[in-house]
């Protein structure tokens, strides 16, 4: 009588219980990569039929940021990896617009993030050859309180508390970016401060989004419209 099984048996046994955790690893993880396509996929879809509504093209390709000129914008310099995905651009209310989604990766190993957003990007086309000067305006958040404690102070309205606390804005000319941010513009923000809005400018460009936000594709008309009107409430001159 044999109290033991014999080595060989063991041998198998270990060989088929490790065959079936890979082949229950690959299908999990086959599915899973399946599905990302399949919602990708449709997000494209959808996008392209919101730009056949809006009479704007469309591109599904993926591309860097910097082939479409974006230079300079603070949004666009971050982290690696980065990519522009179901891109619509034309003109919309007269302005000259892209759409897009926009991923990025920052930190590294264990510690990476993975950073999504949808992004509209205005040119601003000025007959006298205005430039914007670089900003940057996003929701104020805690940890904003350590670069006040080392003398990177940014620009703050007195009449206008609630946003100055709401956002932080920074940008390299104060006097002009000041003048920018308008009371019409700074009410709006305020309003809706809620809603994370970030807009990033520099040269020809005005970037708005919000942050790690995707927005749905029955919701991008109305999002396009929302910053259109935020674009059209500041002073560029």
């Amino acid at each position: 009588m044999k109290l033991f099984p014999q080595p060989d048996l063991i041998t198998s046994s270990i060989a088929e219980i490790d065959a079936w955790v890979i082949i229950v690893f690959v299908c999990f993880f086959g599915s899973f990569y399946y599905i990302g396509h399949l919602r990708s996929k449709k997000r494209t879809e959808a996008m392209r039929t919101i730009a056949e509504s809006l009479e704007m093209k469309f591109e599904a390709e993926k591309c860097d940021p910097s082939t479409l000129g974006l230079d300079g914008i603070d949004l666009f310099e971050k982290g690696r990896s980065r990519k522009v995905l179901n891109l619509i651009k034309g003109t919309f209310e007269d302005a000259k617009a892209f759409i897009f989604d926009y991923h990025y990766v920052t930190g590294g190993g264990k510690n990476s993030s993975y950073h999504s957003q949808t992004v509209i990007a205005f040119k601003i086309c000025s007959k006298d050859g205005f430039q914007l000067p670089q900003f940057t305006c996003k929701p104020e958040r805690f940890y904003h309180r350590f670069a006040d404690v080392l003398g990177f102070k940014d620009i703050n309205f007195e009449q206008y508390p609630e946003f100055s606390k709401a956002y932080r804005l920074n940008g390299d000319k104060a006097d002009s970016v000041s003048q920018i941010f308008n009371e019409k513009v700074i009410q709006q923000l305020e309003a809706e401060s809620k809603q994370r809005w970030n807009i990033d400018a520099a040269g020809e460009w005005l970037v708005i989004h919000k942050y790690d936000k995707i927005i749905k594709p029955n919701d991008c008309p109305q999002f396009l419209l929302d910053c259109t009107t935020l674009l059209n409430a500041m002073t560029l001159t």
